[in-house]
């Protein structure tokens, strides 16, 4: 092919776009030459919250001249953050929409309900939408266990009752049980009459019970699976003893629950001090995935203190969103990133078995979403079942 027809090809490329993204698409290659990675615009993919440019790197040009140019970029652009991946053979930069488009919880579980995808899921949770807005779901059966972090204001409390409700849906109460932990009784006290919740639980010494309740429960299901079953979904297909159902335990406010416990157990010697609630959450993680037992841990400050080493191990699955530092990022997903996300949903996450790191958007879920779940629940999840 001649020079001038590739070059007819890409001028009408370009062409088929808004004068405000050719704009774009022009700044962002005169931007990769100055940067020593000449580039030619290949595609763009057109999201709910962020476009992101395609450019195919020409002659020797090297990513790591660009990968680390996001403010830079979004100086230029004069967009809230700017994010540059490498994505195969090909430059990938997602700029922020001026026109930024609301993700509807209800179009998402509609979808989700009608989806083959979830159908042998045995915890299908909804997780929004990825970057081009393709519906996301994962199962929390697989994970088993997720962390989530983000400020005020990121979208993390609403991201959980999104997993919440997305659950309930799908899994009737015979088959799946929350215990919920709300400190600051604030967000997850508005699911205390779903007919899934065992209980809300507000205060450290109710959590300590349950916890320990719980840890003795995981070990006893074990125990009765030892030698007969690989987990509880071969256990009930076996019906050789009591049915088992999935128990998920939500923690609105990590940080929050260890500082408060930490300050109760200072009054007690050491000798005497009962069994502290960080202790018994890494027990539970340990042991619990054969049990059907699984955790969804979220925090606003995901410092070491609050997750060590020795409980991040056993949460394979994490979630970031929006975070002050990239030191607060590479607490949660070990990379940086979370400090560009956007806020109000935006969000970095990495799921088991895959080291790669994604970028998804929360769907917004109202407290009228919420209201709907709680009194039509059983009418949902029977449509569904007819699916």
């Amino acid at each position: 092919m001649l020079p001038s027809e590739s070059a007819q090809k890409r001028s009408a490329l370009i062409s088929q776009y808004s004068p405000k993204v050719q704009k774009q698409i022009a700044l962002l290659s005169r931007k990769m030459i100055v940067f020593g990675m000449p580039a030619l615009f290949t595609r763009l993919v057109e999201g709910p919250v962020v476009r992101t440019f395609y450019f195919e790197p020409q002659g020797d040009a090297t990513f790591s001249s660009v990968l680390n140019k996001g403010d830079e970029l979004a100086g230029a652009l004069a967009v809230d953050s700017v994010r540059v991946e490498r994505v195969l053979g090909e430059c990938a930069i997602s700029v922020p929409r001026e026109d930024r488009q609301t993700i509807e919880f209800d179009k998402c579980l509609h979808t989700m309900l009608t989806s083959p995808e979830t159908k042998n899921m045995s915890l299908p949770l909804l997780m929004g939408t990825s970057t081009d807005g393709t519906h996301l779901y994962a199962d929390l059966a697989a994970q088993p266990h997720l962390l989530i972090a983000g400020t005020t204001g990121s979208g993390k409390s609403v991201f959980t009752a999104q997993l919440i409700c997305s659950l309930a849906l799908f899994r009737s109460p015979e088959e799946l049980e929350f215990i919920l932990v709300d400190t600051k009784n604030l967000d997850l006290v508005f699911f205390r009459t779903l007919e899934h919740t065992k209980y809300v639980l507000t205060n450290i010494e109710d959590l300590r019970t349950a916890l320990t309740m719980l840890l003795e429960e995981v070990r006893d299901r074990n125990n009765q699976m030892s030698g007969v079953a690989r987990n509880i979904t071969e256990w009930n297909a076996l019906r050789t003893g009591k049915r088992m159902i999935h128990k998920v335990l939500i923690v609105d406010e990590l940080a929050d629950v260890f500082m408060q416990d930490w300050d109760y157990l200072k009054q007690f010697k050491k000798a005497e001090r009962p069994p502290a609630i960080e202790d018994l959450i890494m027990q539970i993680s340990q042991i619990s995935r054969a049990a059907g037992v699984h955790l969804i841990l979220a925090t606003q400050r995901p410092s070491v203190d609050v997750l060590p080493g020795r409980i991040k191990a056993n949460f394979p699955a994490r979630v970031g969103f929006k975070l002050p530092t990239q030191a607060d990022s590479r607490v949660i997903l070990d990379e940086n990133g979370a400090e560009k996300m956007l806020g109000k949903g935006d969000y970095l996450y990495k799921i088991a078995g895959s080291d790669v790191m994604k970028r998804a958007h929360s769907a917004f879920v109202s407290t009228n979403d919420i209201a709907n779940i709680l009194m039509q629940n059983e009418e949902i999840r029977r449509t569904y079942v007819q699916c």
